[in-house]
Parts: C-alpha cells; sequence; structure tokens
C-alpha cells in the first residue's frame, strides 16, 4: 500500500512535469512566431543568417583603382595579399557567407589588377584579384553601412610609391657569328673660314651647310585686345595657348563675373569656333584668398556641345529627380544601370570618333599648354582610343602633375589644365 501510494505521486509529478516542458515549448514557438510577424528576426536567428554577397565593381580614378563590394549586413572580410611563382593575388574571404548574382570575372584596369574572378562554395565566397607581378601596390580597406541595412567594402589599391622602377631588359644582341656593323663617324661640319687648303692651288672640298630648325611664324601678330587681352594679363603662362587659339579662329562667346560680397572676385570665360562646333574651351581665374596664397587657373578642352540623339537623351535623363525615377525604376542602381549607362558608353564612342576628326588639334592644344612635355599629346590621344568597356564606361586620368592635367573620361570627355599662381 504504501509502495503503491508511493508511486501514485511519482506518477502525477512526470506528468506534470511533461505539462510544463511542452508549455514552455508552445511558449517559445509563440514567440519565434511574433518574431517572424513583427519583424523582429530573434538573435538566434540573426547569428545564424549567412552574409550575402550581393555584387561587385571594379573602377579606376586617376592613379587608384578601388573594387566594390555591396553586402547585405557589415561583415568583416579576410584579406590576404599573395605574390610567388611569378603570380601576384590579393585574396579577399568571405567565410560562411552566400552570394547574390556575383559575375564570375570582372575586367581589370590594365594598370594594377589584370581581372578579378569571384568563387563560390560551401565554405564560402572569394573574391580574388589577379594583379600585375612586376607592380607593387598599396591597398586599405573600408567598410561603410547603407541606407536598408546593407553595407559597402571598398578596397582602393594605388602603385606603391616606394618601390623601384623596374629593370629595363637588356638590349637584344646580333646572332651568334653575325658580325656587328661598324658605325660610320659623323661627317663634321665646318665654317668656310676653317676648312683648310690643300696647298696646291685646287678648291676646297663641298661643304654641306648645317640644317636649321625651321622658323615658326607666329600665331598672331596683332596685339590681343579686349576679353582676349584679359587673358593674357590673368594668366600669362598660356601665353602661347592664347596665341594658338587666336590664330585658330577661337573668340570669347561668353564672359562673366563671380563676386559678392563676402567672396573672392573671380572670372569666367567660354570659348568657341565655328570651324569645330562640338568642342568649347571653358576658363576660370579664381584671385588668391590672402596675400600669401597664389591664384589659380583652370581651362577645359571639352565636348561637351556634342549634339544629337544619344547625347540629348542623356542630357534629359539627367534631369530627372528621384519621384521621377521611381515611377518607372525600382531604385538608383536600376536607373543608372538600364538607363545612363548604356547612354554613357555610347557617348564615350562619340567622343573617340570627334577626337580622331580633331586629333591635329588636340595635339597642338596640349603641346602649347605644357611645351616642356613634348610626348603629353600622343599618350593623350593614346588613352582617349583605348577600347571602351560597356563596365567601366568612364574613367579618368592624370597626365601631368606640374602643371596638373586631368584627362576625364567620364561622360562628355574633356581636357582640364590647372595653372597655380601668375
Amino acid at each position: 500500500m504504501m509502495g503503491a501510494a508511493m508511486r501514485k505521486p511519482r506518477r502525477i509529478s512526470s506528468v506534470s512535469r511533461g505539462r510544463c516542458l511542452w508549455r514552455q515549448a508552445l511558449g517559445s514557438l509563440l514567440i519565434l512566431g511574433v518574431c517572424f510577424v513583427t519583424g523582429t528576426p530573434s538573435k538566434a536567428l540573426a547569428i545564424a543568417r549567412k552574409v550575402e554577397v550581393r555584387n561587385l565593381g571594379l573602377s579606376r580614378l586617376g592613379e587608384r583603382t578601388t573594387l566594390t563590394v555591396l553586402l547585405d549586413r557589415i561583415a568583416t572580410p579576410r584579406i590576404s595579399p599573395y605574390l610567388g611563382k611569378g603570380r601576384s593575388q590579393l585574396i579577399i574571404d568571405f567565410p560562411q557567407a552566400g552570394a547574390g548574382k556575383l559575375p564570375e570575372t570582372l575586367v581589370g584596369d590594365e594598370v594594377l589588377v589584370k581581372q578579378v574572378r569571384s568563387e563560390v562554395s560551401e565554405d564560402g565566397v572569394k573574391i580574388v584579384l589577379e594583379m600585375f607581378a612586376d607592380r607593387p601596390y598599396i591597398y586599405k580597406r573600408e567598410m561603410s553601412p547603407l541606407s536598408g541595412g546593407g553595407a559597402m567594402l571598398r578596397v582602393t589599391m594605388w602603385a606603391d610609391p616606394r618601390a623601384p622602377a623596374p629593370a629595363r631588359p637588356p638590349a637584344a644582341l646580333p646572332a651568334p657569328g653575325e658580325p656587328l656593323a661598324p658605325r660610320a663617324p659623323e661627317p663634321q661640319v665646318l665654317p668656310p673660314e676653317q676648312i683648310p687648303s690643300s696647298g696646291r692651288g685646287e678648291p676646297p672640298p663641298a661643304v654641306t651647310p648645317a640644317p636649321q630648325e625651321p622658323v615658326v611664324p607666329p600665331a598672331v601678330s596683332a596685339a590681343p585686345t579686349g576679353t582676349f587681352a584679359e587673358l593674357y594679363q590673368l594668366m600669362p603662362q598660356a601665353k602661347e595657348l592664347w596665341d594658338f587659339l587666336r590664330g585658330e579662329g577661337w573668340a570669347v562667346a561668353k564672359a562673366q563675373s563671380y563676386n559678392s560680397p563676402g567672396t573672392r572676385f573671380s572670372r569666367g570665360f567660354s570659348l568657341t569656333n565655328s570651324r569645330s562646333p562640338e568642342l568649347q574651351v571653358r576658363i576660370a581665374h579664381l584671385p588668391p584668398t590672402s596675400s600669401g596664397s597664389p591664384s589659380i587657373n583652370i581651362i577645359d578642352l571639352s565636348m561637351e556641345n556634342l549634339s544629337g540623339r544619344t547625347p540629348d537623351e542623356y542630357r534629359s535623363l539627367r534631369q530627372w529627380n528621384f519621384a521621377k525615377i521611381k515611377t518607372k525604376y525600382e531604385d538608383i542602381g536600376d536607373f543608372f544601370d538600364e538607363a545612363l549607362k548604356p547612354l554613357r558608353v555610347d557617348i564615350r564612342k562619340e567622343c573617340q570618333s570627334l577626337a580622331r576628326r580633331y586629333a591635329q588639334f588636340i595635339t597642338t592644344f596640349l603641346s602649347k599648354a605644357v611645351p616642356q612635355n613634348p610626348k603629353l599629346a600622343n599618350e593623350a590621344l593614346t588613352l582617349i582610343q583605348k577600347k571602351v568597356s560597356p563596365r567601366f564606361e568612364g574613367v579618368q586620368y592624370i597626365l601631368s602633375e606640374n602643371p596638373l592635367i586631368i584627362l576625364n573620361l567620364v561622360d562628355f570627355l574633356f581636357i582640364r589644365v590647372y595653372f597655380i599662381g601668375r
């Protein structure tokens, strides 16, 4: 009897304990259900959710190359450079991460990065940058949050200024057994009074006069007047350029003053030429802000006057506000990729064609702006005619540092020259 009496309470106790466990389980399920309904995930779910690598892109601005990676939330990747066996890589590893619609490969920038590969596996997502092995570089990372809970990782790379310059390969030697051709001495040209006589009454040998540098006539002979004379006064460093533009028929179409109380006085000019209606020269003069600071002068050779269906449509789309964009596109990124980017690629190609037509003018423009660097013009034309990549429809290059010259291939092409001081 006592044994039966003792067993009965135990049976009741086990049943009550089971009911308690069921209540706890049901309570947990209810909490999870409320979290899903209200959009407030629990901490456990947040920890279990994988990071998603959504998209990536490579761009270049000036001397720096940037890899941009879009994530669904902030994460800390492992970034490790690799150098060996004739290969150089920069590996960005997101362990246990998921992937969106990532491109398998991206075209490199032809300066530091050969190409970019994305590798997705059960272990996570790896982004591998194939670098040029003979070009040392420095990189930095930057992670920043985006609106809506996303995040953006930027890995910026640039050439290591402390690295020694790459050694030049030795000059090619002649094939074995091939004799070296003797170099004929250059004839020495003497003035007639220094030519020695043979002493036998023979006429002196004929002497070819030394070639002389061709004399280039000045572009214009008349002194500048009016607004053009003001340009000579404000920017004497560009005297050769002003002479050239005047000789080519360029005239000041607009001159403006920007002065208001509390701001410094500045001047702006616009030059046009009926023989090249697509081109425009824009000039800005910014005087010193204090007694010890220099003035800043900016000269642009721009193709913003380019006309036609594509440029006009692009200018119209650039005026859309956010409300109008949202009526046709889900977000700004879709508007850029589907509407603006294709037009920018076409405009870049039209500017290339225009640069071929005005190649001689562009060459002379740069040679007059920077006479101390005669190779600069050919370098600029080579960069302008590089193949246009639909992924990198725009890029900028620094052609010179003194004076600073920027070649802009984003939207409409322009060449910008900075003169510091007078």
